[in-house]
C-alpha cells in the first residue's frame, strides 16, 4: 500500500473500525494512568460505553463522507444517545465533570495517533471527527450534570424525609397531648389551648410540605391515577370560597362537577387547592376566578385574581421551593414549588402571567389519560359556586 497516494488512503470511518481494539486499548491505558488516583473504579467501568460510542462515531463519521461533509442529524442521535448514558455513568462511579470531559480529549488524541500511525500524513481534522467530539463532549456534561442534580436531589429528599419522621413522632404526642388538656381544661384555659393546637397544626402543615415537595423533586412520588369527577377535586374550593368572601371577594368557580377526569387525586386537589387559597391570599380587594375546561387531549385549570401583580423576575422563580414574591404576607414559599412538581409529575405543565398593572392567572393543563369518543362541553351542566 503506498500510503503517499490520495487513491491508497483509508477514510477515517474505516480505519476507526479496523483499529477499533487499539483505540480502545490506548484509550484505557491513557485514562487509567491518569485517574491512578481514584481507587476502586475497575475495567469494565471504565471502558463502560466507549467500544459502542467508537462503532457509532465510524458510522457519524461515514454518512458525513456520503452526504459531502453534513452530519445526519439521524446519525447523530445514537452516538449522542452514548454519550448520554455515559455522563451517566460517570457520576455513578464518582468522576467529576473535569475527569469527564479529559477522557474525551483523551479519546479524541489517541485517534488522531493511531490514525497518524496506520495512515501516514492523513489530517483527521479535516474529516469532522473534532466537531463529533466537541459535540459529544456537550452531551455527555449536561446528562452529568442532570444525573447529578438527580442524585442529589434524592440524596437530600432522604434527609429530609428521615428528620420529617423524627420530628413527626414528638409532633403527634404533642397534639394528643393538647386534645388531652382540652378535656381536662376549665373555661379560661381554652383560648390558650386554641393558639397552642393553631401552632401544632400549622407545623404539621409544614412538615407535611415540606416531605411532599422533596418527594416531588426527587421524582418519588408514587402516581395513583384513577377516575375522579371534578366535585371531588374541587371540595376544598367550598371553604376557600368562604374565605374569599369574609375578604369582601367576589369569587367565582366554573366546572361540570360530573365531569370524570384520570388524575392522581391527592396530587390534583393539592395543585386546585394552593393556586385557589394563594388567590386568595394575595388578593386584597376584587375577584378570584377559577375555571376547568376541557379539549380533547387536556384538562385545563385557569386561577385568574386581580392581586396586586407579578415582576418578570418574580414570575421567574415563584415556582421554587422558598422563593416568594415581594409581600408582607406571611408564607413557607412551598405551595406553587408543590404545584409545578405536582403537576409535571403528572404529565402536565403549568404557565403564570401578570398581563397588566395588578392581576395574576395561573394555567395548568393535564393530559386526558383516557380518551372518549365525543368529548363532553362545559355547556348546560356548568356548575357556579
Amino acid at each position: 500500500m503506498d500510503n503517499g497516494s490520495d487513491t491508497a488512503r483509508d477514510p477515517l470511518w474505516r480505519i476507526i473500525e479496523r483499529q477499533r481494539d487499539e483505540i480502545e486499548q490506548r484509550w484505557l491505558e491513557r485514562v487509567r494512568h491518569d485517574l491512578l488516583k481514584k481507587p476502586g473504579v475497575e475495567l469494565t467501568q471504565l471502558r463502560d460505553g466507549i467500544p459502542d460510542y467508537l462503532v457509532e462515531l465510524a458510522k457519524a463519521l461515514r454518512d458525513a463522507e456520503s452526504t459531502a461533509g453534513y452530519l445526519d442529524q439521524r446519525g447523530e442521535s445514537a452516538w449522542s444517545k452514548v454519550a448520554r448514558d455515559h455522563g451517566i455513568t460517570r457520576v455513578r462511579i464518582g468522576f467529576d465533570i473535569g475527569q469527564l470531559v479529559h477522557e474525551f480529549v483523551v479519546l479524541r488524541r489517541v485517534i488522531f495517533d493511531v490514525v497518524q500511525k496506520h495512515e501516514p500524513g492523513f489530517n483527521p481534522a479535516d474529516s469532522g471527527l473534532t466537531e463529533l467530539l466537541d459535540s459529544a463532549i456537550g452531551v455527555a456534561v449536561q446528562s452529568y450534570v442532570d444525573a447529578r442534580d438527580y442524585e442529589m436531589r434524592r440524596a437530600q429528599a432522604a434527609n429530609i424525609g428521615f428528620l420529617i419522621h423524627e420530628l413527626r413522632q414528638p409532633l403527634s404526642i404533642a397534639l394528643l397531648t393538647s386534645a388531652w388538656l382540652r378535656a381536662h381544661a376549665v373555661l379560661e384555659q381554652l383560648p390558650k389551648l386554641d393558639t397552642l393546637e393553631r401552632s401544632l397544626h400549622r407545623l404539621e402543615e409544614l412538615t407535611n410540605s415540606v416531605l411532599l415537595t422533596e418527594k416531588l423533586e426527587a421524582g418519588e412520588a408514587h402516581l395513583q391515577l384513577r377516575e375522579t369527577k371534578l366535585s371531588q377535586l374541587m371540595e376544598a374550593v367550598e371553604g376557600l370560597k368562604q374565605v374569599a368572601e369574609r375578604k369582601g371577594l367576589r369569587f367565582r368557580a366554573t366546572y361540570d362537577p360530573e365531569l370524570t377526569v384520570v388524575v392522581d387525586p391527592t396530587l390534583t386537589r393539592s395543585v386546585i387547592h394552593n393556586l385557589v387559597e394563594n388567590a386568595v391570599k394575595y388578593t386584597d380587594q376584587g375577584e378570584v376566578d377559577v375555571a376547568i375546561t376541557q379539549t380533547c387531549d387536556e384538562i385545563v385549570l385557569n386561577v385568574c385574581d386581580t392581586c396586586q401583580g407579578l415582576s418578570p423576575e418574580e414570575l421567574q422563580t415563584i415556582f421554587e421551593p422558598f422563593k416568594r414574591g415581594r409581600t408582607g404576607k406571611t408564607g413557607t414559599g412551598l405551595g406553587l414549588a408543590i404545584v409545578r412538581r405536582a403537576v409535571e409529575a403528572q404529565g402536565g405543565c403549568i404557565h403564570a402571567e401578570s398581563p397588566g398593572p395588578s392581576g395574576c392567572r395561573f394555567t395548568v393543563r393535564l393530559p386526558r389519560w383516557v380518551q372518549h369518543e365525543r368529548p363532553q362541553q362545559l355547556a348546560s351542566s356548568t356548575h357556579s359556586l
